[in-house]
């Protein structure tokens, strides 16, 4: 047996040990993405909902359901089954546009939210 086939042997045992391993861990930070999240109407109006959520804050309008995240706003688009998809994730949909800044924020990893616009320079 040629060394070239033990490592290859190695690395295949070590990649099928680490997959469990991984799909165990984002089981576990998904399940605790709530943990952080920590709402409140904002003062002075019934309209907003304001809720910091991993260091970030969301503001949901409940009339229009616009999202702002750190007084940045996030596009939104409505689906017709009321669903919404963000510009910053077009792959999941979410069930509320709460739902849909939190998404936004895991996607962020900690960047800012640059605003969307059709115009580049």
């Amino acid at each position: 047996m040629k060394r070239r086939d033990v490592m290859k042997g190695i690395a295949g045992a070590a990649a099928v040990v680490a997959v469990p391993a991984a799909v165990i861990q984002a089981g576990n930070s998904a399940g605790s993405t709530h943990d952080s999240a920590h709402g409140h109407a904002a003062e002075g109006s019934q309209d907003l909902y304001t809720e910091t959520y991993k260091g970030r804050t969301i503001t949901v309008s409940k009339a229009d359901g616009t999202v702002h995240i750190d007084d940045k706003p996030l596009h939104l688009m409505k689906l017709g089954d009321d669903a919404y998809l963000s510009a910053m994730c077009h792959y999941r949909i979410e069930p509320t546009p709460l739902a849909a800044g939190r998404q936004a924020v895991d996607e962020l990893r900690g960047a800012n939210l640059l605003p969307s616009g059709t115009h580049h320079a």
